[in-house]
C-alpha cells in the first residue's frame, strides 16, 4: 500500500488570518481548501507534519533588534544592507548582539543576498499569531480521530540570529539548531509520496521543498505541491508563477486539492 506524508508549512494565524501581522494574501482561502482536502482524503494520508515558525520579539529580522542614527526602530519591510550595517546607518540595540549581526551579514555576502528584510514581528512564541489557524486545527483533530495517529510538529526559526525559511535548515546552517534537519528528512524519505502545502509559497514553502528535493535519494518518491493551498507573499500572480516554475523544474508535481 502506498504511503503519503502531508507537510503543512507554517499554517499560523500571523500568516493565515487577515488580523495577522504578516498576512499572506489568499491564505485564508488556502486554509479552507486544505482543511477540506484533509477531511475528504485524510484516511489515505499516512502522516501529517506541521512546521511552526517560532520567534522571539528580539530577532535579527524584527524591528526591536535595530535602531538608526536618530534612535528610531526600522519600519516593517525595511531593507538593511551589509553596507548600511558597516556604516552604522543601522545599529544593534544591544551591543551583545553585534557579533551575531556581523555574522549574519557575512553569510549573506557569501550567499549573494543583497539585504536583510526586517519583517513585522510575527509568530512570536506563545502569542495568538503563533497558533495554528482554526480550520486546520479542527481538520488535524478530525484526522487524528480517524487514523489514531499523532500530528508531528516541527519548530523552526527559534534561532534569533539568522533567517530560516526552510523547515529543514536556516540561512546560516552552521548553528546546531539551524543545521540541516536530518531526522525530519529521514522521516519523510520513508514515505512513497510527500505532499506539501502552506505559507508562504514564495518563501518558506518554496525553500522547504527545494531543501528536500535537492537531497532526495529515492528518485521514485513523488514530491507534490497542492497549488491551491499556498500563496506567495504579496499575492501576485507573477511571484506565484515564478515559484511554481522553479519547483516544477526541480521535479515537483503540481496538483490541486480538488476543493
Amino acid at each position: 500500500m502506498s504511503t503519503d506524508a502531508l507537510v503543512v508549512i507554517d499554517p499560523q494565524n500571523d500568516f493565515c488570518d487577515r488580523r495577522g501581522s504578516l498576512y499572506v494574501d489568499g491564505a485564508e482561502a488556502d486554509v479552507i481548501r486544505l482543511s477540506r482536502y484533509i477531511e475528504e482524503t485524510g484516511a489515505s494520508v499516512s502522516g501529517i507534519f506541521v512546521s511552526l515558525d517560532s520567534h522571539d520579539r528580539v530577532a535579527v529580522f524584527h524591528p526591536p533588534f535595530w535602531v538608526n542614527e536618530a534612535g528610531e526602530r526600522p519600519a516593517p519591510f525595511t531593507q538593511i544592507t551589509p553596507e548600511g550595517f558597516e556604516a552604522g546607518k543601522w545599529k544593534v540595540v544591544s551591543e551583545g548582539n553585534r557579533p551575531f549581526a556581523g555574522r549574519t551579514f557575512e553569510v549573506m555576502k557569501k550567499r549573494g543576498i543583497e539585504f536583510l528584510m526586517v519583517w513585522p514581528e510575527h509568530c512570536v512564541v506563545s502569542t495568538w499569531g503563533h497558533q495554528i489557524a482554526d480550520p486546520l486545527r479542527d481538520a488535524f483533530a478530525d484526522w487524528r480521530g480517524k487514523t489514531g495517529m499523532p500530528v508531528r510538529y516541527v519548530f523552526k526559526g527559534e534561532n534569533p540570529w539568522t533567517d530560516q525559511f526552510s523547515v529543514f535548515e536556516g540561512l546560516d546552517d552552521s548553528y546546531p539548531e539551524t543545521a540541516f534537519n536530518e531526522r525530519l528528512f529521514a522521516q519523510l524519505a520513508a514515505f512513497d509520496q510527500v505532499t506539501f502545502a502552506g505559507e508562504a509559497l514564495s518563501h518558506c514553502v518554496q525553500e522547504s521543498i527545494l531543501s528536500y528535493v535537492r537531497r532526495r535519494r529515492n528518485a521514485k518518491q513523488h514530491v507534490r505541491l497542492l497549488v491551491d493551498c499556498t500563496s506567495p507573499v504579496g499575492g501576485s500572480d507573477r511571484d506565484r508563477e515564478k515559484s511554481l516554475e522553479l519547483l516544477r523544474g526541480n521535479g515537483v508535481t503540481l496538483i490541486s486539492s480538488g476543493a
